[in-house]
């Protein structure tokens, strides 16, 4: 394995929470970035100068605060729609990927069926509600069974087809320019959970095809609360408004409603304004660094995880070193609580990893096992992370098959 395209250990010095103590007194390894990543200090400050110099009405405060932050959030906006390849006024901020689902899930006006996948995650299955969902069974080997969506597709009555763009189970891609060429085809629209791909690297919505694409910036670096909608403006222009309120309107005369151009009429009320800004930071921060070698780090660590946790006994893993496949890597043991493996990695050793069913409990079920762990990654990790991440489930694993 090549460890020459690692990115610099020194990186971790760029986050501060690596500062702070941990139960054990022992160094913190987190290794639980699909959940929510750290965040830099060039985050942190950002956000800090937003609240001390930019606080105002975004878009409504007549003063010069006002204008300060009107001018940083719109900055912010152009920031992440370089990020993903698009331009400004396709980019609607949300509070988080789940609240961008619900914005189409409730907005888009072709009321068909809309094709889910069991190997997704919870926000993309239930946003759309149980009436019109259709969802798809994995294959017998958990992934997404692109087959049955073609034959669905087939029957054309079908309006959307909303798919993780990366599990968060198992890393695994589904052929997505396949789906949403025959998508396409048949009169239906591609929608991606992109919460998993993002903090890979930029995301090329004109070369991915679907037509909108959603994702979290906490995953990224950024504050809490702050969420990206993107869509082609044919299809913005299409959703109806489905949070009302201050920010959206041009004018409320004689009972007569005139909405704003897109995206401002769908960001309705006083939006997230510092983790918007701290959102364009952790961007900057990442555009700071190669790009292509963020992406062959994180690579570097999946494949390097899978390969040593092949190792241990009595480990199931649900993720496979393959091509195109990124993001985290899933296991179980058998016979014993993944919380309990969880809980003493976090208390006995300052390892924090993700346990439970990971927001994909269908998935879970259909595999026939219980909860699972996950240990997922970001620029601040190395391999000795995961080499001492998996000597201490060796003694965890070994001290409770006792």
């Amino acid at each position: 394995m090549n460890f020459s395209s690692l990115l610099p250990a020194s990186l971790k010095d760029d986050f501060p929470a690596f500062a702070q103590p941990t139960p054990s007194g022992r160094p913190l390894v987190y290794l639980d970035s699909a959940a929510t990543g750290l965040r830099p200090k060039a985050v942190v400050d950002a956000v800090l100068e937003a609240m001390v110099s930019k606080t105002g009405g975004v878009h409504r405060s007549v003063n010069y605060l006002g204008d300060r932050a009107t001018e940083a959030y719109e900055e912010s906006r152009l920031t992440v729609a370089r990020w993903i390849g698009g331009l400004e006024n396709e980019v609607v901020f949300t509070r988080n990927t789940t609240e961008a689902l619900n914005l189409i899930a409730h907005g888009w006006p072709d009321r068909r069926r809309v094709l889910v996948s069991a190997t997704d995650h919870h926000s993309s299955l239930l946003s759309w509600g149980d009436s019109r969902t259709t969802t798809i069974p994995p294959r017998i080997d958990g992934r997404v069974d692109e087959e049955a969506i073609y034959k669905e597709l087939a029957l054309r009555d079908v309006a959307v087809v909303c798919l993780s763009h990366v599990s968060n189970v198992t890393g695994q891609m589904p052929d997505i320019e396949s789906i949403v060429e025959r998508a396409h085809h048949h009169g239906a629209i591609v929608v991606l959970d992109a919460a998993q791909s993002a903090p890979h690297g930029p995301l090329e919505t004109q070369s991915l095809g679907c037509d909108f694409l959603a994702f979290s910036g906490h995953k990224l670096g950024s504050p809490a609360g702050v969420g990206v909608l993107w869509g082609k403006p044919e299809c913005l222009r299409r959703l109806e408004v489905v949070s009302k309120g201050g920010g959206i309107l041009q004018s409320l005369r004689g009972g007569e409603i005139r909405y704003k151009d897109d995206p401002w009429r769908l960001e309705a009320g006083t939006p997230a304004i510092e983790s918007v800004i701290g959102l364009a930071a952790a961007i900057d921060y990442l555009r700071g660094l190669d790009c292509e070698q963020v992406v062959e780090h994180l690579k570097c660590l999946r494949s390097y995880a899978i390969e040593k946790l092949s190792l241990l006994p009595r480990i199931r893993l649900l993720s496979a070193n393959e091509q195109g496949a990124m993001g985290p890597v899933s296991f179980y043991f058998e016979g014993l609580p993944s919380h309990v493996i969880a809980r003493g990695l976090s208390d006995s050793y300052g390892v924090c990893v993700r346990s439970g069913f990971q927001c994909a409990e269908p998935l879970h079920e259909f595999l026939g096992i219980g909860p699972s762990l996950r240990l997922s990654f970001f620029v601040y990790n190395q391999v000795s992370d995961i080499d001492f991440a998996i000597e201490s489930i060796r003694s965890l694993v070994s001290l409770n098959a006792r």
